[in-house]
């Protein structure tokens, strides 16, 4: 404070010594004033108020572009974007080469029997295996007559029927089986009872056999057949599946 009040009284001092004798310079944008009357005083002022903010002035020149900067670590994968439309069917190629030929896969083995009987069976001691003397056919050779046996050739799965009938007496009966191997897959079994007539039917079986199975119809001991040149009695059986 006293500071200040020395610096306001050398300014007036020095205000009123050279009013009339001083050549006055003053410079824009200074806090202080120097006079020339054959000595140099400087006079020093407290700064005064900010001034109003000037003018934006004119554009500067561009300055000279700067090194090109070190490229940036790629960005993340943005979301797919969506189905575009399904353009034109273009033009058809054209045709290629000719393949060589294939082979054809080897038929399927084929395997077929049938067989009747014209005459008929009259209770024999023991079970029979039955014969049948007429060969209605016999493909692929699996059936040999002379044992009444079919003995497979081929693996594979088999459809197998038989027939039976009854003579025409009273209490007449028969009791046959399809045999496997020696062991009774299926049965047919008819009985007259007190009255004379011919009851006829069959039955029918889908074997699965290997080769060199062996599969015939037999006749239980004490009953009897009846057949004649109309064949009542068969026996048939085929390949379905070879496996």
């Amino acid at each position: 404070m006293a500071l200040t009040r020395l610096l306001v009284a050398v300014l007036v001092l020095g205000t009123l010594m050279i009013q009339t004798h001083a050549e006055q310079e003053v410079e824009e944008g200074s806090c202080s004033k120097q006079f020339n009357n054959n000595q140099n005083i400087t006079v020093v002022a407290a700064p005064g108020p900010v001034g109003p903010k000037g003018d934006m002035g004119h554009r500067g020149l561009d300055g000279t572009p700067g090194e090109k900067g070190v490229s940036g670590a790629p960005g993340k994968l943005g979301p797919v974007g969506p189905r575009g439309e399904k353009g034109d069917k273009g033009e058809q190629g054209p045709a290629g080469e000719k393949g060589a030929p294939g082979t054809s896969p080897p038929a399927p083995p084929v395997v077929a029997f049938s067989v009747g009987r014209t005459t008929g069976l009259d209770k024999p001691s023991s079970s029979t295996t039955m014969t049948y003397n007429v060969v209605l056919s016999n493909v692929g050779g699996a059936y040999n007559q002379e044992t009444g046996k079919f003995v497979a050739t081929v693996g594979g799965v088999y459809f197998f029927t038989f027939t039976g009938m009854t003579p025409d007496v009273a209490n007449a009966r028969y009791y046959i089986r399809l045999m496997k191997n020696g062991a009774k897959m299926v049965g047919l079994h008819e009985h007259n009872r007190g009255y004379s007539q011919y009851q006829s039917s069959s039955n029918s079986a889908i074997l699965q056999l290997q080769p060199g199975d062996e599969v015939w119809v037999e006749l239980h001991s004490g009953h009897s057949l009846c057949s004649d040149s109309d064949r009542y009695l068969m026996f048939s059986g085929f390949l379905i599946h070879a496996v």
